[in-house]
This record gives C-alpha cells, structure tokens and sequence, in this order.
C-alpha cells in the first residue's frame, strides 16, 4: 500500500485556552483542534470533541474492513467514507489512508474518488481557505 502523503496537521491558536474541552493526548484530539480552527470556532471545543471522537471510531471501523467491503461502503454511503478519511488526512503519514484503497481501483473512476476527498483535502467554502 502507498504512504499517506499528507502532512499532520498543526493547531493554529497559540492560546489552549481555546481547547478547553478537548482532552489533550487522546487518539481523536487532534481532529477536535482541526474543526475548532478551520470553522472558526462555530463548532467550538466542547462539541468538537465529540465530534472527533465519532470520527475516530468511523476510521477505526472501516479500517478494518477488506477491500470490496470498503468499496461498498465508498460507493453506497460516501458520507460515512469521507467523514472516515479525516482522520487520516488530519493525522498524516503514518496513519492509513482510506482513500489510497480505492485509487487502484478500477470499478471507481475518478470523479467518484474526488467526492470522497475529506474536507481537509477538499474543504467547503465554509471552512477557512489555506488551511490544509
């Protein structure tokens, strides 16, 4: 399998008090900071925390799966996937990533793959620009 060639993300506020609520050190904090700063606080820490932590079992569940279960899974609830494929984005190599099973993949073309892109790699014109 091919490396997750993102970078790991860095939390942009300088001031923790901001992440009051996100326990530090834990396997989903990082992506709790990650929505907290590319939303401008409209998902604030308390939620975000909870948020992350949804997002981390999504990753760890479909993590497990073998590949046409994966595909299944892209293809039938690419929400799911995408939300998923976060994790890893936000984490970086060497984290897995989700969506590196599926560009070998001939039964997926290519504008299916661009809709599974997280939104750290395909952010909405809500988040914040240049931050990914």
């Amino acid at each position: 399998m091919k490396d997750n060639l993102n970078k790991t993300y860095k939390p942009t506020r300088e001031d923790m008090g901001d992440y009051y609520a996100i326990e530090p050190r834990t396997t989903h904090s990082l992506v709790a900071k990650y929505l907290v700063d590319s939303t401008d606080d409209v998902v604030y820490s308390k939620p975000a925390e909870g948020i992350a932590e949804a997002i981390n079992l999504l990753w760890s569940s479909l993590n497990g799966l073998d590949l046409w279960r994966m595909k299944y899974v892209a293809k039938h609830m690419p929400e799911v996937f995408k939300l998923a494929q976060l994790y890893s984005d936000v984490y970086g190599s060497p984290c897995v990533s989700l969506i590196q099973y599926m560009e070998d993949d001939q039964d997926i073309g290519p504008n299916h793959l661009e809709k599974l892109k997280s939104y750290r790699t395909n952010p909405p014109s809500i988040f914040k620009k240049g931050e990914v």
